[in-house]
């Protein structure tokens, strides 16, 4: 069978593409470059917010839509589908498509969590950019910027025994909102998941090229509906080389990589090869 003529890459952010700890993509480098060579656009699909995301593109040298916020929001940059009707908000030079109920309804839902957990919670909202710098490991400025959010908070627990995750999910499904699990933090978001996100963008460049093959790369629970999303998924170890396990029992036949971006950079150069040969 003759190969699909482009290919198009998903990515989650952090613990995939960018270290855990540090936030680098140093490690991923070489597999960026022949992202670039090859002219295959590489998508982020992350629970950080737009202004994050723009940040990191920036810095990645990539031009392509990226969906923020557990797949919340996607935003499409007017220069990648020249000629196809317009979706969305205007937002600069970018299209929001709105997937998800807004952050004024999900800090309701905030609310309703912190009232059963006794107070016992404590989101983004409720921190200065500073105390998030701390929790994350983020520079300052990045932190004021994870703290723009759109349509997803993420949140610890101060006390575990005061805020099951069943009782909390069903707390939040009252006002139509989820709770899950990220690397770092529980999120509450609404009734949306990043593989709805990744169908959107794959067919607007179905549209675009025609067909493609798509790649995924993801850590965590959370990047299931992603890795299920592709063709080819990719699982990011976590540290120390353990792999999560929903993802290990809920997919079929991923391609396991090592941790971090280290990771990330040997399994895209593998199912690149894989692909054109």
């Amino acid at each position: 069978m003759k190969a699909p003529e482009q290919v198009v890459l998903f990515s989650d952010l952090d613990g995939s593409l960018l270290d855990a700890d540090t936030y680098s993509f140093d490690a991923a480098r070489p597999a960026l470059e022949e992202l670039r060579r090859r002219s295959i656009p590489l998508v982020p699909c992350t629970s950080k917010t737009a202004a994050e995301t723009r940040h990191f593109l920036k810095r990645l040298e990539f031009e392509a839509p990226f969906i923020v916020e557990s797949g919340a929001g996607v935003y499409l940059p007017e220069r990648c589908f020249p000629g196809l009707a317009p979706l969305g908000e205007a937002r600069g030079d970018c299209r929001l498509v709105r997937l998800a109920v807004g952050y004024d309804e999900v800090l309701k839902g905030m609310a309703d969590l912190r009232e059963h957990t006794g107070g016992a919670i404590r989101g983004f909202h409720d921190m200065t950019s500073e105390e998030i710098a701390r929790e994350t490991g983020l520079p300052p400025e990045l932190a004021a910027l994870a703290k723009s959010r759109e349509f997803d908070e993420p949140f610890r627990l101060l006390r575990e025994e005061q805020g099951r995750p069943a009782d909390l999910e069903a707390i939040a499904s009252r006002r139509g909102l989820r709770v899950s699990r990220g690397g770092r933090f529980w999120h509450l978001h609404g009734d949306t998941d990043k593989g709805r996100a990744v169908e959107l963008v794959k067919s607007l460049y179905a549209k675009r090229w025609g067909r493609v093959r798509t790649i995924g790369a993801g850590d965590s629970a959370m990047d299931l509906p992603l890795l299920a999303a592709v063709d080819d998924p990719l699982i990011i170890a976590k540290p120390g080389g353990a792999y999560d396990p929903i993802l290990m029992e809920r997919l079929r036949s991923p391609r396991r990589a090592g941790e971090g971006p280290a990771g990330w950079n040997r399994a895209v150069l593998e199912s690149l090869a894989d692909h054109f040969g």
